[in-house]
C-alpha cells in the first residue's frame, strides 16, 4: 500500500510525501536528474550507484592508476573527493587518489 501511495505521489497521514523509491521514509530531497522526491538514504544510494555506473561503463580508470582530485574546499570538490574515496574502497577500483 505504501508503494502505491508513493508511486502516485500520495502522502501518509500528516501530509508528508513518501520517498518515491522506498515508500517507507518521508521524502527529503527532490532529485534534480529525475524530479522524484526521495528520502536522504535513497538519494545517497542512487547518487553513488549512478557515479559507479558511469565510472565502469565508460572505463574511466584502470587499477593502479593515480587520480588527482582538485579540491577548492567548496561543496562540489568535497563531494567528488568523498565519493571517489568511498567508491574506490567499496568497489576495489585500486586507484591511488591524490587530493590537490
Amino acid at each position: 500500500k505504501a508503494a502505491d501511495m508513493a508511486a502516485t505521489g500520495r502522502t501518509r497521514a500528516g501530509g508528508k510525501r513518501l520517498c518515491a523509491y522506498c515508500a517507507a521514509e518521508r521524502a527529503a530531497v527532490k532529485r534534480p536528474k529525475t524530479g522524484e522526491a526521495v528520502c536522504r538514504d535513497c538519494f545517497f544510494n542512487a547518487f553513488e550507484e549512478e557515479v559507479h555506473a558511469t565510472i565502469t561503463s565508460e572505463c574511466l580508470f584502470e587499477s593502479g592508476e593515480t587520480v588527482a582530485i582538485g579540491a577548492s574546499g567548496g561543496k562540489d570538490s568535497t563531494v567528488l573527493a568523498y565519493i571517489m574515496q568511498l567508491l574506490n574502497e567499496r568497489h576495489r577500483y585500486g586507484l591511488n587518489l591524490v587530493l590537490l
